[in-house]
């Protein structure tokens, strides 16, 4: 929504609403398009009859009707729930950045005080000055796919964890054992980790029954040489012996929850696949090289129904990848990404990155292409992959709003044009985003 939009949004309205959200309490004060509050500010219960309790409020007002503008702050999820009550009830509901009400309190009354009742009112009091946010409230298939989006970073993020935990134990305990598989989360290793992960189990198993049993887990697949490797790995290691019994028996419980978390994050997959499949998009993405499933679920579950959106800076902007600058005077500031977005969304423009330049013909000579006129390659390198994240969110926006196929040449065309040598070459990491 543009800056004319939302004060054309404001002058409809024939009052306006503002909410300081709470955990069980929410604080309401409505105010006029003077800035006059209307009434004492109310507090009502995060439940039913507290919503009803608006609704009463808004009857003692004459010739109101559903000409009113709810503002509030996104605290947590506790806004949720009236978020989508007076939705349903006809009424239009943006929000307020929390930032911007912090930053407002002390142009109130020249005082830093802070309570609900002033909150409240400068909630409303920013909204009639149009300095509000239209929220992306989730429905339907991008309402599940938002949560399992959620549940995936929650998995992802415990798997990680319980990674962290294997690593730590065998730096300390079987420095060498990392260098006997190629994998040391596949199945063989899992089972060594498991059942004898101290090189006194592997010395104790001798090496005859060491190559029994991996061969068996992995079906003939880890050679005798590695096996042999490991035994001698276990006879010469130097990990430390103090404390591994306790650390041994606790490694038993993480290894079965990696193996939860691991089918967990195969079932939320399998649930993004159908889900994905339900939007009429699924086609269209996995047609860009380096775009997954994964990645497709995480951009439209963010996202929501891309018929809302006119152009991809909007997207960039929800993903915190528009460019800001901090210049005054003399004094200049680089470009740098504003991060005020959602993070989750970042990350899948971030993961179509590195996933585009590895596996998109495209994408990678657009990368070199970048890392070719810039100074110090290595500090910025993360520039250049947060550049082609933006692209990559753009593309997926551009083949979703056009329903169209990914097409190579298009991609090409659009920043071969400008191939010259830039003239700053600093510039050239955010050029032909």
């Amino acid at each position: 929504m543009i800056k004319r939009e939302k004060i054309e949004l404001v002058k409809k309205q024939k009052m306006i609403a503002g909410i300081d959200i709470g955990e069980e309490r929410h604080c309401v004060q409505f105010i006029d398009n003077y800035g006059e509050a209307k009434g004492k500010a109310k507090k009502i219960s995060n439940n039913r009859e507290g919503f009803k309790r608006i609704e009463e409020m808004i009857n003692g007002f004459s010739g109101v009707d559903h000409n009113i503008l709810f503002s509030m702050e996104p605290s947590g999820d506790y806004w949720k729930p009236l978020a989508y009550y007076l939705k349903d009830k006809g009424y239009k509901v943006v929000i307020v950045n929390p930032f911007h009400t912090k930053q407002m309190k002390e142009l109130l009354d020249n005082t830093q005080s802070k309570n609900d009742i002033k909150d409240a009112y400068l909630i409303a009091d920013l909204c009639k000055q149009s300095k509000f946010f239209q929220p992306t409230l989730s429905e339907g298939i991008y309402a599940e796919l938002r949560e399992l989006n959620l549940a995936w970073r929650r998995t992802n993020k415990s798997l990680m964890q319980s990674k962290n935990y294997v690593n730590n134990f065998l730096s300390k305990y079987f420095p060498e054992y990392k260098r006997c598989f190629s994998d040391i989360y596949g199945k063989s290793s899992i089972y060594c980790l498991e059942h004898f992960p101290l090189p006194e189990d592997i010395r104790r198993l001798g090496i005859k029954r060491l190559n029994r049993i991996l061969k068996r887990e992995s079906r003939g697949k880890y050679k005798r040489e590695k096996i042999e490797r490991l035994y001698e790995k276990a006879k010469e290691s130097i990990g430390i012996k103090e404390g591994s019994k306790t650390a041994k028996g606790h490694l038993k419980e993480i290894i079965k929850d990696i193996k939860v978390l691991k089918e967990r994050k195969e079932r939320i997959k399998g649930e993004m696949r159908n889900y994905l499949e339900k939007t009429g998009y699924k086609e269209y993405l996995l047609s860009i090289p380096g775009v997954g499933v994964t990645i497709g679920s995480l951009f439209l579950g963010e996202v929501g129904d891309i018929s809302k959106y006119r152009n991809s800076s909007q997207i960039e902007k929800l993903a915190g990848l528009n460019l800001v600058e901090n210049s005054s005077g003399k004094r200049e500031s680089g470009l740098e990404i504003s991060r005020r977005g959602r993070d989750l969304l970042r990350y899948a423009g971030y993961m179509a990155a590195t996933n585009g330049i590895a596996k998109n013909p495209e994408i990678k000579e657009l990368y070199r292409y970048k890392m070719k006129w810039i100074k110090n390659p290595k500090e910025n390198k993360m520039k250049v992959i947060t550049s082609i994240a933006a692209k990559m969110l753009r593309i997926m926006f551009s083949v979703c709003k056009n329903k169209q196929y990914y097409k190579r040449e298009e991609i090409t065309r659009r920043w071969q044009r400008g191939r010259v040598r830039p003239v700053n070459p600093h510039k050239a990491i955010y050029e032909n985003r």
